[in-house]
């Protein structure tokens, strides 16, 4: 395991203490509050190390002629984090790697896409509108290409 992978899991562990620890009240709570709890598991998974390897090689057309990269994460933060806060993580034998595997292969991977493109994937990529990061990129117009 190198030194990113590590940083990874160490981070992972924090988290899933945070998220055993608070998905009890989330469970019950009110909309307004899971909002505000898949806010705070979302900043926290923005905050946990990233690195190239995690770029998925695709780049929009637009962004590639455009000549600027602005990286977005197919599955949005907020969506992630209601997504590990609905998980069941007390019954999983290893739920730091679980979700150390998740992050590197689901949540912390990133296109490059566009500014413009960019601002308009916030429009779709909310709950209650994102389905699938496909369908996100195919509402708002992007073609990935290989970068």
């Amino acid at each position: 395991m190198d030194g990113f992978d590590e940083k990874i899991r160490e981070r992972c562990e924090a988290l899933i203490a945070v998220v055993q620890g608070v998905r009890p009240f989330y469970l019950q709570a009110t909309e307004y509050n899971k909002a505000f709890i898949e806010t705070t598991v979302g900043a926290a998974l923005f905050y946990l190390p990233t690195r190239k390897s995690l770029w998925t090689g695709k780049i929009s057309r637009e962004a590639k002629e455009r000549g600027e990269k602005s990286p977005d994460h197919p599955f949005p933060r907020k969506i992630a984090a209601a997504e590990i806060l609905s998980m069941d993580w007390e019954n999983d034998t290893d739920p730091v790697n679980s979700l150390s595997k998740l992050y590197k292969e689901k949540y912390g991977v990133y296109n490059y896409v566009s500014k413009r493109e960019n601002k308009a994937l916030q429009q779709v990529q909310k709950k209650g509108l994102f389905t699938t990061p496909e369908e996100a990129y195919e509402q708002v117009g992007i073609e990935l290409i290989e970068g």
